[in-house]
């Protein structure tokens, strides 16, 4: 002591190697902490612990020999005093006594998952209906936690029940905290996808149990579509404003005249964003295409219904057992002449005029190709049959035209869905045989006379043995097929 007291450090360590008693190594360790050797200094201090005859003597110089102190408790004592001066993680990287090594993470441990526990809980308290309180409580326990996460992995290991329960458990919470954002962000913040990813991308990569991981994979997964669909930021106010029409869209009556409203409110928005993002830009052409597609299919419905409240009738005349030969002489709104004229010619009017105004909106081209054109073509051979003008303003040069036979070819059908709460499925009705009809162009009179001619074959026919085939007549009254597509469409969160 005298050496240490003259400032000899190195004469009074000889003195203390000379020979290892429990107060030599005390003094070895006191000395090793001091120059910031701490694994010198807690192994010195460690024999004397674990070390039974140091033990008694360190007792026994104290004056508590008769103390009933065990080995264990002896340690707890000395390292809690020791976690004062020196950090867990490093006096554990020391510890080379099994028992001190699960002392000190014990003692370790209990602060930074206090800590996490506690962040956990003050999240969980956030308003889950207020979208920006749950954002900040989310954004809050991923900062706050980081430190003693690493705390509690750095002393337990990644593998320990402990860093796996804590971890598991804030990736959870972010995550929440993320979803209660999302979910109740108002559609004036355009950006919500972009601030929830982060809380989700962060739960995504610290989750360690397998059904976290796969809750959190879920959610990030939902997210990232919504993100990937993120209009660029110079279109958001008119890509919203686009959505909101189909919002609203999908919530009405599968109408033609619905679709002419989305497309006529959708268009000017739409070359906005065309002029700002260019023709080929792949978000302007989905956009594009999901209002086409919603359009097309209140046009196949309605189409569809027309045609369906036709054979309905047909089909009641035929059960009715009425003399064929008397339909020459309906003249009520009933008979099948004036329900083509009153109920199929106008809906299908209606909708090529729609349809001509898809034409001038820009499209993918799968989509177009597949889906658009197909319904486009059968549509218009429908009209022309029925003597319904598919004329367009764009000029072109008139040629003579010759009348010759044309043969209505069935199409495959297919089918279309509105992505609304409750689906449902149409399809154009297929002609299932061919007809011989002129392409040329007839007047109204003609067509009345040629319409009702036909049903007067066919109940000639009927009347004559040969049996009822409607879909030959159907294909005779020159009805064809549309074909839709599978068309998705919007889905926007509640």
């Amino acid at each position: 002591m005298r050496h240490l007291q003259a400032g000899n450090r190195e004469k009074a360590e000889e003195i203390f190697q000379k020979k290892e008693t429990y107060s030599s190594l005390i003094n070895s360790g006191v000395l090793a902490f001091i120059d910031g050797n701490t694994a010198t200094g807690f192994d010195n201090i460690s024999k004397v612990v674990h070390n039974s005859a140091y033990r008694a003597e360190l007792l026994q110089a104290l004056g508590i020999a008769n103390l009933q102190i065990s080995e264990d408790d002896l340690a707890e004592l000395v390292i809690a005093e020791l976690l004062k001066e020196v950090s867990a993680s490093k006096l554990l990287s020391t510890c080379t006594n099994a028992t001190d090594r699960d002392i000190v993470s014990k003692s370790a441990l209990d602060e930074p998952i206090s800590a996490i526990n506690s962040a956990i809980a003050v999240a969980k308290n956030a308003d889950t209906k207020n979208p920006e309180a749950s954002l900040a409580a989310g954004t809050q326990l991923m900062n706050s936690t980081k430190a003693p996460l690493k705390a509690v992995k750095d002393i337990a290991g990644a593998s320990s029940p402990q860093y796996q329960m804590v971890v598991d458990n804030v990736a959870k919470q972010v995550l929440q905290c993320g979803i209660n954002y999302y979910n109740n962000a108002p559609d004036s913040d355009v950006e919500s996808p972009r601030k929830a990813m982060v809380l989700q991308s962060y739960a995504l990569s610290i989750a360690v149990g397998q059904l976290t991981k796969d809750r959190c994979k879920e959610n990030y997964d939902i997210l990232k579509q919504a993100v990937d669909n993120m209009p660029p930021a110079e279109v958001a106010i008119e890509a919203r404003k686009v959505k909101e029409e189909l919002r609203k869209f999908c919530q009405l009556p599968d109408k033609i005249s619905h679709s002419v409203t989305l497309l006529n409110s959708t268009k000017p928005l739409l070359q906005t964003i065309k002029s700002k993002l260019g023709a080929t830009n792949s978000f302007y052409l989905s956009l594009s295409t999901q209002v086409v597609g919603n359009a097309l299919h209140n046009i196949i419905e309605e189409v569809n219904q027309a045609q369906n409240y036709f054979m309905a009738v047909i089909k009641a005349v035929k059960e009715s057992g009425i003399d064929p030969s008397l339909l020459n002489y309906m003249g009520d709104d009933h008979s099948p002449a004036k329900i083509i004229d009153n109920k199929v010619k106008p809906v299908m009017r209606e909708a090529w005029n729609a349809t001509v105004l898809m034409d001038s909106f820009d499209m993918e081209s799968d989509f177009k190709t597949n889906r658009y054109n197909p319904n486009r073509q059968s549509l218009k051979e429908m009209c022309e049959s029925l003597k319904i003008s598919t004329r367009v303003s764009t000029p072109r040069v008139s040629t003579p035209r010759v009348s010759t036979p044309r043969v209505s070819t069935p199409h495959t059908t297919t089918t279309a869905t509105r992505t609304t709460s409750s689906s449902s499925s149409s399809t154009y009705k297929p002609s299932t045989s061919s007809s011989n009809t002129s392409s040329s162009e007839k007047n109204g009179g003609w067509v009345a006379f040629w319409i009702v001619t036909i049903i007067c074959a066919f109940w000639g026919a009927l009347a004559d043995g040969r049996g009822f085939d409607f879909g030959g007549f159907l294909a005779g009254a020159a009805l064809g097929a549309l074909i839709p597509g599978n068309i998705a469409r919007a889905i926007f969160k509640d």
